[in-house]
């Protein structure tokens, strides 16, 4: 601490006079009588500023606290996206059914304009799963011809995974898709609104790698 001291007195001196000699040894007698000398031309008001080290440590504290707040924000927004599909959850996977006639028109499999914000919300809850796959898996009513509705919910899924890589920037390679037609209602085929609960995409999003 002295020899520093000393140095940084004798840098001050050597800068106040462009004739003050240079001063090799700080220990020597003539160095310590020069920072003496030094200090004393100061004057009883001078100080040396040392704040910006503080400054600088109060700014990675902040900075901690800023990554402390991104993350509390990352997990209330996902927990918003499962709010508002409505997900169900394991300790293996997070299953998402989103309707059909909200993605796409009759008979389509092009995803409608305004189905962006629960596909948006669906990346979501992908992007927070990043270790597992998500299954695309697209279902229809059972009105129609058996091998139509096979191809039209395998369009589908496609669709919704074409969607999240281009808007989103999803890694297709982590999206799998499967088309299941008629073969897996969720309600009876009798009224309307059964057969609207059983045309949906679902998306099982997994946790972790298969075993």
């Amino acid at each position: 601490m002295r020899v520093a001291l000393v140095i940084s007195l004798l840098l001050i001196a050597g800068a106040a006079s462009a004739s003050a000699p240079a001063y090799t040894d700080p220990w020597s007698p003539a160095a310590e009588a020069a920072a003496e000398a030094a200090v004393a031309r100061l004057g009883p008001h001078r100080t040396l500023d040392l704040r910006s080290t503080v400054v600088t440590i109060v700014g990675v504290q902040q900075n901690v606290v800023g990554v402390q707040q991104g993350v509390v924000a990352a997990v209330s927004q996902v927990r918003q996206a499962m709010t508002a599909l409505n997900a169900q959850e394991n300790d293996l996977e997070i299953r998402v059914n989103l309707p059909a006639d909200v993605l796409f028109d009759f008979d389509k499999s092009d995803i409608r304009a305004d189905a962006a914000k629960a596909l948006s919300s669906l990346a979501t809850i992908i992007r927070a799963n990043p270790k597992g796959r998500t299954r695309l898996e697209g279902h229809t009513d059972a009105v129609g011809n058996e091998k139509y509705n096979q191809s039209l919910s395998e369009r589908r899924a496609e669709s919704v995974k074409a969607w999240l890589v281009k808007n989103e920037s999803l890694d297709a390679a982590k999206l799998v898709t499967k088309g299941w037609g008629k073969t897996k209602p969720i309600a009876p085929n009798d009224t309307e609104a059964n057969r609207q609960k059983n045309r949906r995409l679902e998306a099982i999003v997994e946790k972790g790698p298969r075993p």
